[in-house]
């Protein structure tokens, strides 16, 4: 395939994430892009494939095969939204062209660069497209991971017996004060945590009460469901062997700081629901469990850090939409396990959940390493459509640093429940 031309203007405003570039700084986006051609039955994206970009038609059809043959028809039209195509990695899919097509490819890292350019003032140079090889060490070993996940031979997590009752419960509208504590009463450790937190100052901690019932009145059945799902996640990141402990370990420090800036950030912002925040920023990360679970079993992953990066930084969003979606935690919470690291995503113009993670996120990795790699945050478009304003990286830190002790006060909550 061999690039002909540079896509127009006009092709990149009907991309979403695009939509808060200038016409200037789409030309210069477009210079940097290349339109590619193929023709009928080459494979643009292999089933597996790690690479980080999102392909994009301007012509023609495409098919997209899954492993159990299942095919879905992409054709172009001239008008509407442009989708990116089978964006999740490693794809699910094998996508092939069903007649010549042309296309182009917009990589993660080179939109992250020229945000970069464009909104710090740093010289405007051409864009340097890398391109990941796939045949390189990490992506070999993702590739047996992925192939034993589509094999069914990866052993997810399941949700204890308490929680996938009170998740039935709910989806039957059997729910009443009675019901739930009916059920949270045949697990006395449960039953403590919620008295517990009943009667903390986080919420409201009017007179004392001793009662199961009393607790979830004063709760509320929304929030005693939102809570045993807390702790029951929680303790999901303690079932692993000494080997991986320090490895789960770091994981839960992440979510439990990133639950914490998502309720922060809800307790501000209008139209969130600040315990299903919380619970969001806990479980965005729990496929991290399942693959820290799989590399026990796997010598060539368990005793390599740089191999077991790799593998958890490309399969981790998968694996954790496949286990929320398999909880029953609802589309959002799939979206945000799925989504939450994808700095440009914007499916709509109203902010949602994976919105709100998304930002906590970037406000967890400010001061880290990965804070190189991240985009400028006003460039973000979950940043602007959360209304927080045109704030540069050092307003965002004075901000944290304001928070720092009611965030180390709900982490410490997180911590004890």
């Amino acid at each position: 395939m061999v690039g002909t031309s540079h896509p127009e203007i006009a092709c990149l405003r009907r991309i979403r994430s695009l939509s808060q570039f200038n016409d200037q700084q789409l030309e210069t986006l477009a210079k940097s892009l290349q339109i590619e051609t193929a023709g009928p039955g080459q494979c643009l994206i292999d089933l597996g494939s790690c690479e980080k970009f999102s392909l994009y038609l301007v012509e023609g059809v495409l098919r997209a095969i899954t492993n159990e043959h299942q095919e879905t028809r992409f054709a172009y039209t001239d008008d509407g939204e442009l989708f990116p195509i089978a964006q999740i990695r490693p794809s699910m899919c094998r996508v092939v062209a069903d007649e010549p097509v042309r296309f182009f490819r917009l990589y993660s890292d080179q939109l992250t660069d020229f945000a970069h350019h464009e909104l710090e003032d740093e010289p405007k140079n051409d864009i340097e497209l890398v391109e990941i090889d796939e045949t390189t060490e990490q992506s070999m070993f993702q590739i047996p991971l992925f192939k034993d996940l589509l094999a069914g031979d990866i052993q997810l997590p399941s949700l204890p017996d308490v929680a996938q009752r009170i998740h039935q419960a709910f989806a039957d509208n059997l729910v009443t004060a009675e019901t739930v504590g009916v059920i949270i009463q045949s697990d006395p450790v449960i039953t403590a945590k919620i008295i517990m937190v009943a009667n903390s100052a986080l919420y409201g901690g009017r007179a004392p009460i001793e009662s199961l019932q009393r607790a979830v009145v004063r709760l509320g059945l929304e929030n005693t469901h939102k809570l045993v799902m807390t702790y029951m996640v929680k303790e999901l990141f303690n079932s692993t062997t000494s080997e991986m402990k320090s490895h789960m370990h770091a994981v839960w420090k992440h979510s439990q700081h990133v639950a914490s800036l998502c309720r922060l950030l809800a307790d501000r912002l209008d139209g969130f629901d600040v315990e299903q925040a919380q619970l969001a920023g806990l479980v965005h990360d729990i496929g991290k469990v399942a693959i820290l679970q799989y590399a026990q079993q796997h010598k060539e992953l368990r005793d390599n850090p740089k191999k077991l990066l790799e593998a958890v930084k490309s399969m981790r969003p998968q694996i954790t939409g496949m286990l929320l979606d398999e909880w029953k935690f609802g589309p959002e919470f799939v979206t945000v396990g799925q989504e939450c690291e994808e700095w440009f995503r914007n499916p709509t113009d109203q902010p949602d959940l994976c919105d709100l993670v998304l930002i906590a996120q970037y406000h967890a990795m400010i001061g880290t390493q990965m804070q190189r790699s991240l985009p400028p945050i006003a460039a973000l478009p979950a940043f602007a459509k959360l209304g927080m304003g045109n704030l540069a990286i050092e307003q965002v830190i004075e901000f944290m640093e304001k928070s720092r002790d009611k965030i180390k006060s709900i982490e410490a909550h997180l911590g004890s429940f």
